[in-house]
């Protein structure tokens, strides 16, 4: 795939009745044969206020669909070997934030006829 879409591209979703949601994300590898098209990064900032008895919860899926978007767009089917993080930032005016990050390698798998 190169760097400009084309018109068979564009098909190509037709066909395999993509759309945003379908694209696979995941931290590990894959067995399917495919072609790496770029690695991509998300982040996020939520503003929290801590109170007795808070903890805070991961919860990734702003990343994770920030991350299946970029890889719908490029015309990936999935983004692999995914990292997510997060860490507590105090901003000067004593705000504090949490920083999610999170990113991978969009891929397309390559279609294969017997």
């Amino acid at each position: 795939m190169g760097i400009f879409k084309n018109e068979a591209d564009e098909n190509r979703d037709d066909v395999l009745d993509r759309n945003v949601e379908s694209v696979l994300v995941s931290t590990g590898p894959t067995a399917v044969n495919h072609d790496v098209v770029k690695v991509v990064f998300v982040r996020n900032y939520v503003q929290v206020e801590p109170k007795a008895g808070w903890s805070a919860t991961s919860d990734f899926s702003g990343l994770v669909r920030g991350l299946q978007e970029q890889a719908h767009e490029l015309g990936g089917d999935a983004v692999l070997n995914c990292h997510f993080d997060e860490q507590f930032i105090r901003e000067e005016d004593g705000k504090l934030l949490l920083s999610q990050v999170g990113y991978g390698t969009v891929v397309m798998t390559k279609i294969t006829r017997f």
